[in-house]
This record gives C-alpha cells, sequence and structure tokens, in this order.
C-alpha cells in the first residue's frame, strides 16, 4: 500500500470547505492539475465524477461514502490497484481543520504510484492551501 496525507487549516467554516469540495465542477479552481470535472448525478453514494487532468485522458471515480459537512471518499479502480481519495473534516475554535488521505492498494499499486500517484501525492499541499484560500474568500462574501 502506498499512501499520503495533508492536513490544512482555514478560518473559513465547515459549510464553505464542504462548498468546495462538493461543487465537482469548480474543482479547477483550487486544483491547478485539473482541466474540468463533472458530477454525473446527485451528490450521493455510488454517483460517479469524471475529469480531465492536465495532459492526460479523462478518468473518473466513485463516491464510496458521503457523511455532509463532515466526510467524502472516493475510490477508483485500476488494474489490479485501487486508488481511495478521503476527505474530512472537523470544526474547531479558530475555523476549520481538513485533510485529504490519497491510498493506493492492490498488487499494481507500486505502479500506478510511480505513474502518477507521487505527482498527485506531490500537489496535495498546493490544493489544500488554495482550498483554503477559495473558502475564505467564499466565507466572506
Amino acid at each position: 500500500m502506498r499512501s499520503t496525507e495533508v492536513t490544512q487549516q482555514t478560518s473559513a467554516s465547515p459549510a464553505a470547505v464542504w462548498a468546495r469540495w462538493v461543487e465537482v465542477e469548480r474543482w479547477p479552481e483550487h486544483n491547478d492539475g485539473m482541466e474540468w470535472a463533472r458530477l454525473d448525478g446527485p451528490l450521493a453514494v455510488g454517483t460517479r465524477i469524471v475529469m480531465k487532468p492536465r495532459g492526460s485522458r479523462k478518468a473518473s471515480c466513485r463516491i464510496t461514502e458521503i457523511t455532509p459537512l463532515q466526510a467524502f471518499r472516493t475510490q477508483t479502480a485500476l488494474p489490479l490497484a485501487r486508488l481511495r481519495i478521503d476527505h474530512e473534516m472537523s470544526a474547531g475554535p479558530d475555523g476549520t481543520e481538513f485533510r485529504h488521505r490519497l491510498s493506493m492498494t492492490g498488487p499494481l499499486a507500486w505502479l500506478f504510484w510511480r505513474l502518477f500517484g507521487r505527482q498527485l501525492a506531490a500537489s496535495l499541499p498546493a490544493m489544500l492551501a488554495s482550498i483554503a484560500r477559495l473558502s475564505e474568500l467564499d466565507h466572506a462574501r
């Protein structure tokens, strides 16, 4: 198994961070590596998210768990591997702490980690910082 986790603090409310997470069409605003993204249906377990990473062909994942204003999980089936991304948050006295946990499992996880997992993991700090900044702007409106 390969995994990484990045945590970010923001003064924005959990609702503002949650809006950034679940408005899938806005993901390219905080993810420079993404051309576009869309949610194929309601925000619910089983719904597919389709996205187009820059310089790559489109990809998709499914929402496998969701707890409104707290967490959701996506999973992508790869040949002999799985990519899972957990999005979790908690409110505190000074705002919101949120994290993305990326993990790859399965016999070929090592290969997919080398092909794109390391790059995705390396992009997480900037992505979470951008989510925090944009959520704070949204929260101030």
